[in-house]
């Protein structure tokens, strides 16, 4: 048998979804208006998929106003937003980013990020602003 490959846009999003879910990583259906998170080991080809976003919702428009010295944002396990100058990385104390350089600030945002998981919120700033 020959090797299947994706013949449109379609298929290659949905071997995108399935290699997704096959490697852990979250995804969302829509469904009733509304997206939700697949937990479940199939999928339904009648519904809609994406990979769910792990990143800050904090638009070009808010990067802008925030100095560019800030190139990094994440969440806390107990829900704080910080930014920071260098890349930072997930603690030896597992609840909480830090960086080995740079500075860092404690946001005064309002950012609901109430739905993403800390150890997977680190948001880099979008080129160009």
């Amino acid at each position: 048998m020959n090797k299947l490959t994706p013949q449109n846009a379609e298929q290659e999003h949905m071997i995108q979804i399935l290699l997704a879910k096959m490697q852990g990583i979250d995804i969302e259906y829509f469904q009733n208006e509304k997206w939700h998170n697949s937990s479940s080991g199939w999928l339904d080809l009648r519904f809609n998929y994406r990979i769910k976003s792990h990143e800050l919702p904090i638009t070009r428009e808010m990067w802008a106003m925030i100095d560019e010295e800030w190139k990094w944002v994440a969440k806390d396990e107990e829900g704080w937003i910080y930014f920071y100058t260098d890349e930072p990385y997930i603690s030896s104390s597992k609840y909480c980013w830090n960086v080995y350089e740079g500075d860092w600030s404690k946001s005064i945002l309002a950012i609901n990020a109430d739905d993403i998981d800390w150890r997977k919120s680190l948001t880099r700033r979008p080129e160009g602003v």
